[in-house]
Parts: C-alpha cells; structure tokens; sequence
C-alpha cells in the first residue's frame, strides 16, 4: 500500500464510461445489429447490412468533437418530437414550471 494518502483517493476521469463491444461504444453496436437484424426479418439482409455498416462507419464520423453522450441525447430528443401522444399531454420542456 501507498503511504501517500491522495493517491488512494483518486478516481479514474473514465470510471463512469461505457465497455466498448469490438471497438464501438454500446448504443452504436446495439444499433448496428438491431438494423442488420430487421434486415434479415424483412428478407433484405443486404439492406439490413448496408444499414448497419452505415451506422458503425458513420457514427465515427459524427462523434468528431462532440461530447460524450450526445448520440444518446440526439436519439432521446427525435424520440420526444416524434411521439406525438407524449407532446399533447405533457408541456414542452423549454416551459418552466417554477415561476408564474
């Protein structure tokens, strides 16, 4: 054991990030193969394929410069604006609730 007491207390920066799955970060592998595999369902396994290379090649290209996360908050943010029931009964979240 160290005798240095800060050294034991240090934290890794990384600790909280994802394992990456065959050099791509979990959100894009799942993608990835969740397409190939609607391609094979549908019986356009060449598509599906297309598809999902698409994804793992371009999503090198979109995370240049951008912060972690953002991928996740990107498909979070489409998935609000494109479900409609949750948008009529819910305020829009640019509204604040805490001042009149």
């Amino acid at each position: 054991m160290s005798t240095d007491s800060q050294a034991s207390h240090m934290v890794p920066f990384d600790i909280e990030a994802p394992v990456p799955i065959m050099f791509w970060d979990p959100l894009e592998f799942v993608l990835a193969v969740t397409l190939m595999g609607f391609g094979v369902i549908s019986q356009l396994w060449v598509l599906g394929l297309v598809l999902g290379g698409g994804v793992l090649v371009g999503s090198r290209y979109l995370k240049r410069g951008a912060k972690r996360g953002a991928m996740q908050h990107m498909l979070w943010a489409y998935g609000l604006q494109l479900d409609n029931p949750l948008a009529k009964a819910f305020k829009p979240a640019w509204v604040n609730d805490f001042y009149d």
